[in-house]
């Protein structure tokens, strides 16, 4: 997870922006929710979201390396059917979740966050 967290750029970075993502947001999210919140992230630290393609690339590496679950299932929408998607889960022990807690990409978008929103 090192790895992905300390990257700069290329898809190792947005590995890590994907599992920063998924932690901020209860670590789990559809895969439509996830990008559209993964694009809320990057936008909030002022930095342009990747194609949803190129997310789709990233849960992949990541469930290769263990880091995430990937389960298919219905999401539930306005339609009756919902929507076949996946459910991307965290698959982190507590180390992992406390470094990504005091990771400088999350506590900057958390602190963007306050201002708008709140305490």
């Amino acid at each position: 997870m090192d790895r992905f967290l300390k990257a700069v750029e290329g898809k190792e970075k947005v590995a890590g922006d994907v599992l920063r993502t998924l932690f901020l947001f209860s670590g789990a999210l559809w895969l439509p929710e996830l990008y559209a919140e993964y694009t809320g992230f990057v936008r909030t630290l002022g930095e342009e979201p990747v194609p949803q393609s190129l997310i789709e690339e990233v849960v992949s590496v990541l469930k290769e390396s263990g880091l995430v679950e990937v389960a298919e299932g219905i999401r539930g929408t306005s339609r009756p059917e919902g929507e076949k998607t996946y459910l991307i889960s965290l698959r982190l022990d507590p180390t992992s979740r406390n470094l990504l807690s005091v990771d400088s990409r999350v506590t900057a978008y958390l602190s963007e966050w306050k201002k708008y929103f709140g305490k």
